[in-house]
């Protein structure tokens, strides 16, 4: 699953997309898009570092953890 792919390229620390699409052999804009739709889901965040935006898996705050089944 290419979702995956995604996600599990990210675990290892932030990176950009360039990277994120060289590491899973999918197209820029395609990894573009699954991060997208990570971001909309609460799952990953970006920012920016210099000229580059990277990319990371989203750390849950306690709260968050506490509530997760309600």
């Amino acid at each position: 699953m290419k979702n995956l792919k995604v996600l599990k390229a990210i675990e290892e620390g932030p990176k950009t997309v360039e990277e994120i699409a060289k590491e899973t052999g999918l197209g820029a804009g395609e990894v573009k898009r699954y991060l997208l739709r990570f971001l909309e889901q609460g799952k990953v965040e970006s920012y920016q570092e210099g000229e580059k935006i990277l990319w990371k898996i989203r750390e849950k705050s306690e709260l968050e953890e506490e509530f997760k089944y309600v």
